[in-house]
């Protein structure tokens, strides 16, 4: 399960990676930098649709 610390870590850094290279993030992107944060924990199914959730969500003002 990811931390509330991890999420927003997570958050943080899509809104920077938008900012300074003009483009959305991937999915495994995203992964990578989870696993990075948090060393030697194993990301589960759940885990994984909750990054791509947030990834969503921090993306989702880009559409209109």
């Amino acid at each position: 399960m990811l931390t509330t610390k991890i999420t927003y870590a997570l958050a943080d850094w899509i809104r920077e990676w938008m900012k300074v290279r003009n483009e959305l993030p991937t999915i495994d992107e995203c992964i990578k930098f989870v696993d990075w944060k948090t060393n030697d924990y194993i990301l589960n199914e759940n885990d994984k649709i909750q990054i791509e959730a947030i990834l969503l969500y921090e993306t989702s003002d880009l559409d209109q």
